[in-house]
């Protein structure tokens, strides 16, 4: 046989053809560190902009062919592994794929004038983000605990650079070692439970560990399945920045590029929700007390996020405070692991994604203007800036969860999820709503500086249009882009929670497929 049709066997027997879009990711990762290595010019390293934002509109075209794929009647499709079953291509990954792109095309549309103006070498930034974006993406799919750490690390790392990319801004660079230590510190502390799960299970995957985990607990000390328990839970949670674990948010999200945060705040943390997702369905389900401990995160990330982002002068580290309180939300759905709860909270990351990055781009094109973030430079807004007012405004209402807004609608299916699954959850649903509550003065407060306050002194010497018209017109497009799918989200909730619920019955098919008929890839310590 042909070299070039063993090249093509193999491709279709690893299944590469449903990682396309990765595949282009890396390719254009490589084109622009090649441009990197050649580029003599800072003209030609700001060239990269446009670079990344090809590679992007071509990797989404690429999922937008895997969405021709019949879901919903062909039940293989719930089913489709790469790698032998290292990455899941399933709908759940697909889904959460695009909006990782789409969420990354949003941060670029804002990212150009600010990076240019404050970044001594802005073209590294763009090759690094792609990077962060590529560990995210396979984070999603991941079912093998190596492909989890190598993604998890490949984001992280990225991220990194990322938070401390403004050499001369010592409070970017504090930033960035604060992530730098907390960050490691919380991979080696989720590497040692996963060390744990897998010298339990002898199994790397997933399903295969969910499988066996019955099997073995009867013959493990409590102690170490709590040990383990605890080391997994903590570590994902601080990627997520729950509380107790978002010691680093506050901080990171202050002193970090104000686009870097828009791009944690939101890519990072759907991704790290996919995963525990799928980690949590078919892993801690057979573990003992572990809804309890879950339980006990999401009442103190909502009650710390809300009552802290009361006290906070600052606007990226109130919308930390305010990532912290969402995150506890959303950690509902993985307490009660229903499959409506799990569907509603695919839908409420879905809103988040939106309202979240449409508040970051207003915050990101005013502090490019006005080179302030003190929530009393907002003050008046709504004279120089009706439009950023207004949606902003939107955003912040989306988030406290007014009626009508998307974001009223993803509490009130997480909510009634919650409250489905049994009278024993009504207690956390009542906590829920009454740190809902504390929110609405710290949101409505920043609105009614905007619109009735008089001008502080950064609005009145904003000039009446934006000098550059590039750089407006970009930061228009992605306000409008959030406003309009902030807006149809919630007009279209029922059908996005219905196909949020397809995605999540996605996992669980799978699941159940590989437990009666795939035969699961198990190391033993011969085969090292």
């Amino acid at each position: 046989m042909p070299v070039y049709d063993q090249l093509v066997q193999f491709m279709l027997d690893m299944n590469l053809p449903l990682i396309a879009p990765e595949m282009i990711l890396v390719f254009f990762i490589l084109v622009g560190v090649y441009r990197l290595t050649v580029s003599t010019t800072l003209k030609d390293r700001q060239e990269l902009w446009g670079y990344s934002l090809l590679g992007l509109v071509m990797t989404l075209v690429m999922l937008c062919f895997h969405w021709s794929i019949d879901y919903v009647n062909d039940p293989r499709y719930f089913s489709l592994d790469v790698f032998n079953g290292l990455f899941s291509a399933d709908l759940l990954s697909l889904v959460v794929r695009t909006l990782l792109v789409i969420g990354t095309l949003l941060v670029l549309m804002f990212t150009r004038a600010y990076i240019d103006k404050k970044a001594e070498v802005p073209g590294e930034f763009y090759v690094l983000l792609l990077s962060a974006l590529l560990g995210g993406m396979m984070l999603s799919g991941a079912k093998d605990l190596i492909m989890v750490f190598v993604s998890l690390e490949t984001l992280s790392i990225s991220s990194y650079v990322l938070v401390a990319y403004l050499r001369g801004n010592v409070l970017s660079t504090e930033a960035g070692l604060k992530y730098l230590l907390y960050g490691g510190m919380s991979t080696a502390i989720v590497l040692f439970g996963f060390s744990i799960l897998y010298g339990l299970t002898g199994s790397l995957d997933l399903v295969a560990i969910g499988n066996q985990l019955p099997i073995v607990m009867g013959q493990v000390h409590s102690i170490v399945l709590a040990i383990m328990t605890v080391m997994i839970v903590g570590g994902i949670c601080f990627k997520l920045s729950a509380a107790p674990f978002h010691m680093w948010a506050p901080d990171v999200y202050e002193g970090s590029p104000t686009p870097v945060v828009a791009f944690l705040s939101v890519v990072s943390k759907i991704a790290a929700f996919a995963f525990a997702i799928r980690l949590f369905s078919t892993v801690f389900t057979q573990l003992p007390h572990w809804a309890g401990l879950m339980a006990v995160l999401s009442i103190v990330s909502m009650v710390i996020g809300n009552v802290v982002a009361l006290a906070q002068h600052n606007i990226k580290r109130l919308l930390a405070y305010s990532t912290v309180a969402h995150v506890g939300y959303m950690l509902l759905g993985l307490v009660v692991m229903t499959q409506e709860g799990l569907s509603s909270l695919l839908y409420y990351l879905i809103t988040y994604l939106f309202m979240n990055l449409g508040a970051f781009a207003v915050v990101t094109h005013f502090e490019n203007e006005t080179g302030r973030s003190d929530i009393a430079a907002y003050a008046g807004l709504i004279r120089k800036r009706p439009w950023m007012t207004f949606v902003l405004s939107v955003m912040l209402l989306s988030l406290a969860g007014i009626p009508i807004t998307s974001g009223f609608f993803g509490k009130f299916f997480l909510f009634q999820a919650v409250s489905n699954a049994g009278n024993q959850y009504l207690w956390l649903v009542v906590t829920a709503l009454l740190t809902s509550t504390i929110s609405l003065y710290y949101y409505l407060n920043v609105i009614r500086l905007m619109v009735i306050a008089e001008p502080s002194d950064a609005v009145d010497a904003l000039p009446a249009h934006g000098t550059d018209k590039r750089a407006v017109s970009l930061v228009s497009f992605a306000l409008m882009f959030c406003l309009m799918a902030t807006v149809a989200l919630g007009v279209f909730a029922e059908p996005m929670m219905a196909f949020s619920n397809l995605a999540i019955h996605g996992v669980v098919q799978s699941k159940k497929m590989h437990a009666e008929k795939k035969p699961v890839r198990v190391l033993t310590l011969s085969q090292h």
